[in-house]
């Protein structure tokens, strides 16, 4: 049997509602942002992203005005973020 679990959650499709550059950096305040960076994004490959060094604020511009760069999906709860599909930290998280 699986174990299912049930969380109720305040929905928020980027792509159609982008995170503006204030609102990145207060979600991602005390991390690196340049972490949440999605390299298999096809706008991170275009961009030839995987061998520059990006500073944490080009990183924030870049996502605020792509949001396809940003792992996906973002959790946020109790304080603490999980950005990407990673089933036992989200588990973790929300347990």
């Amino acid at each position: 049997m699986r174990d299912e679990l049930k969380v109720e959650l305040d929905e928020r499709d980027y792509a159609k509602n982008p995170l503006g550059e204030a609102e990145l950096k207060e979600l991602f305040k005390g991390l690196d942002p340049r972490e949440f960076l999605n390299p298999k994004s096809p706008a991170y490959k275009e961009m030839g992203l995987k061998d520059k060094r990006l500073s944490a604020a080009e990183a924030i511009k870049l996502m605020a005005k792509d949001p396809n760069l940003i792992k996906r999906p973002i959790v946020v709860a109790a304080g603490k973020l999980v950005a990407g599909f990673d089933r036992e930290r989200l588990r973790q998280l929300l347990g």
